[in-house]
């Protein structure tokens, strides 16, 4: 069995703006709680020279999608698929090492809380983008890869994007692979444990002892700060 490669992988581009102060603290708790793993920041240059080196069919397709986050979307992908490691967005904190999270998967994705299956009732369960890791060239990365590039342009509201790139094109893949086996579905509690409830609560220190509770356990904390939304 292969292992998840010791690499932290986040992405800014930096074309829209420097990289938040509180953006940036949260992306130290990934080096500071993991200090034998390697960190690398993609901004927009090296995403490019990523997609141009080493995987140009998609280079058109790329610069074709409607929004930035498609673009940030489909990077994480391919990023992991010719790295591999292990994949967090901005909005996410790590909270311990990842090593014992991570011993003995190959592909892992991070289940969100069971409120949000309300939000897609089409779909019996809901696992973001957020946080994921893979062994280089796992085959269920190719597929997304390959699935989230098989893109028409056409657009009627957010779930596009969560449709064609993001989450709920994970989801409905996942929902026909065939090697389950090899993916990890991470329990909310350990890497999702908060709704975005929650995070308004912190930010305004209600329900201390609930969310207190919640984070027993957890890995990580992904707080659904949503900016792509105000690309839209």
């Amino acid at each position: 069995m292969k292992e998840i490669p010791k690499i932290i992988h986040q992405v800014w581009s930096g074309v829209d703006e420097p990289l938040p102060k509180h953006f940036r603290e949260l992306g130290n708790s990934w080096k500071e709680k993991n200090p034998d793993w390697e960190y690398m920041l993609w901004d927009n240059k090296k995403m490019n020279d990523l997609v141009l080196q080493h995987y140009p069919q998609y280079w058109e397709t790329y610069n074709s999608f409607r929004c930035n986050i498609q673009r940030w979307d489909t990077v994480r992908y391919l990023i992991l698929d010719k790295i591999g490691g292990v994949y967090a967005d901005f909005d996410t904190e790590c909270l311990k090492p990842l090593d014992e999270l991570l011993k003995d998967r190959e592909c892992c994705f991070s289940f969100e809380p069971e409120e949000y299956q309300q939000l897609y009732g089409h779909v019996p369960f809901y696992f973001n983008n957020a946080f994921m890791a893979s062994v280089p060239g796992h085959p269920f990365m190719k597929k997304a890869i390959e699935r989230a590039f098989y893109y028409e342009p056409t657009w009627r509201n957010s779930k596009d994007i969560l449709g064609t790139t993001g989450p709920l094109m994970l989801i409905h893949l996942y929902q026909g692979y065939e090697d389950k086996d090899s993916i990890y579905l991470i329990p909310p509690e350990l890497t999702s444990p908060l709704t975005r409830d929650d995070t308004v609560n912190i930010m305004h220190g209600n329900n201390v002892d609930i969310i207190e509770n919640k984070l027993k356990g957890a890995y990580a904390i992904h707080y659904f700060f949503t900016g792509w939304l105000n690309q839209l």
